[in-house]
């Protein structure tokens, strides 16, 4: 029995925790159902695998150059807080459930999720779901962080290993949530990127669903962040590569500064402090090239062999990726969200100080690019400029606001060092978590029921389309 649990785990953390080997064996199945030869699937399945490995250099560089100068902003003022930044979130989890012999039911919560999502699209016909999550990483760190959170509110106490019940409802709140919320954005995220056959399958789409409808009412989409023809030597921002290193220069630049010299470790026998200063913020331009190289190559694999999954196994399908494959799609957006949302958690942090809340919050760096940049990116196509501004200023203040009101009832354990903060956890799994800890697991059974009603809505605004365009009509 040990062996074949083992068997088990080790294919949840090395085959569906592994998002690169996942998404390109959905590519080459997809390849082989479209009557493609063995070796053209193959090549598929490489390009699909080397494109998210590219994906992930960068947005791995973009995370090691920027969130140490992130965190030092922090220390330099002397704020010792929780973070919010997946990564500290799930090690927030990881380590509390180790020490309640819970870790390995993570494995579990995962498959069951990833079960009923299958089972919600091939049934699609009464769900009205299309989406298929196949954003690896992120569902072993969400099912992680929601397990955490749910037992300490639920069952906490006797610091006994979670429940049967606990597990089974974990795995089908987290599975409804990937099903609804990624077939939630379908419409927009195909406006988003000119109907390129996917969703987003990450931790803020209903926060970038909201974005998408409120950019409309904040902005004018003509004005597009990516379109702005500007006077004289500032024409030279048209360009992107350009516009990043300059833009990151004076803001990453300017906090450098502030910080010193003394904080950085670098050799002065080759730098000047400036000259280091510009070449880590040009950092910023590289490894967004990058990131961009990666999406490119992939997505075109994932779009056209995606097309066999859709006709053959599970019609209609949809794949959920992740939100940074959005980004190639308006370039000068992310920084606009990186930017303004850094400056909503400032002002939302400071706030905290202010009023002496048991609860202090460091910004996080994947929180801050990663999330306010696709808020921005959603924004952006329906408000233009405005929105990507405006929408990602308030984010930044309800990921701080709503991520310390969830952590002062997960504070007590010393493994507790911070919360996921992206936006769909700072809102809706915010208010999960409280509510449970006074109605118990009625309040995961409760939105479960309710966010399976959402699509039933979508599917009768639009429904001679719902299942072929996948636009809004």
């Amino acid at each position: 029995m040990d062996f074949i649990i083992q068997l088990f785990l080790d294919f949840v953390n090395k085959f569906l925790g592994q998002a690169p080997l996942l998404l390109g064996t959905v590519v080459f199945i997809g390849y082989i159902l479209l009557g493609k030869k063995v070796y053209e699937a193959l090549a598929g399945f490489v390009k699909t695998f080397v494109g998210f490995k590219i994906l992930q250099v960068g947005t791995g560089g973009l995370v090691s150059t920027f969130r140490p100068i992130i965190e030092s902003l922090s220390q330099k003022y002397g704020i010792e807080a929780l973070v919010i930044d997946p990564y500290f979130g799930q090690t927030s989890a990881t380590e509390f459930l180790t020490t309640v012999n819970s870790l390995a039911f993570v494995g579990y919560v995962m498959m069951i999720a990833f079960a009923f999502n299958i089972l919600l699209v091939a049934f699609r016909k009464y769900t009205k779901i299309r989406s298929l999550f196949i954003t690896g990483h992120i569902m072993y760190q969400q099912s992680a962080v929601l397990l955490w959170a749910l037992y300490w509110v639920i069952e906490g106490s006797g610091r006994q290993p979670a429940t049967v019940q606990l597990v089974i409802i974990t795995g089908l709140l987290m599975g409804t949530y990937w099903s609804v919320m990624s077939n939630l954005i379908i419409e927009a995220t195909q406006e988003v990127t000119d109907g390129a056959g996917f969703t987003v399958g990450h931790q803020q789409m209903f926060g970038a669903w909201l974005a998408y409808r409120l950019g409309g009412k904040v902005g004018n989409k003509e004005h597009n962040v990516d379109h702005v023809e500007t006077p004289g030597f500032l024409a030279i921002l048209n360009d992107n590569v350009v516009a990043n290193a300059l833009i990151m220069t004076i803001f990453i630049g300017t906090i450098m500064v502030l910080l010193g010299k003394e904080t950085f470790a670098y050799d002065e026998s080759k730098y000047f402090f400036g000259s280091y200063i510009w070449e880590t913020c040009a950092f910023f331009a590289v490894y967004i090239t990058i990131l961009l190289t990666g999406v490119r190559m992939f997505v075109a694999e994932l779009t056209a062999s995606f097309q066999g999954i859709s006709d053959k196994l599970l019609q209609g399908s949809v794949p959920a990726v992740d939100c940074a494959v959005t980004f190639g799609f308006s370039p000068q957006a992310p920084t606009f969200g990186f930017i303004f949302g850094f400056f909503g958690q400032l002002v939302a942090i400071f706030t905290l100080i202010l009023l002496k809340s048991p609860v202090l919050i460091v910004a996080g760096f994947i929180c801050l690019f990663f999330d306010n940049g696709t808020l921005a990116v959603f924004a952006n196509k329906s408000g233009g400029r405005r929105a990507a501004a405006i929408i990602p200023f308030i984010a930044g203040l309800i990921q701080v606001f709503g991520s310390a009101l969830v952590l002062t009832f997960l504070v007590g354990p010393p493994e507790v060092i911070g919360w996921m903060g992206m936006f769909d956890w700072a809102t809706l799994f915010m208010g999960t978590t409280i509510i449970s800890k006074y109605v118990g697991i009625a309040a995961p059974v409760a939105l479960i029921v309710l966010m399976l009603i959402i699509p039933q809505v979508q599917y009768k605004r639009h429904a001679a389309t719902y299942f072929t365009t996948m636009r809004d009509e």
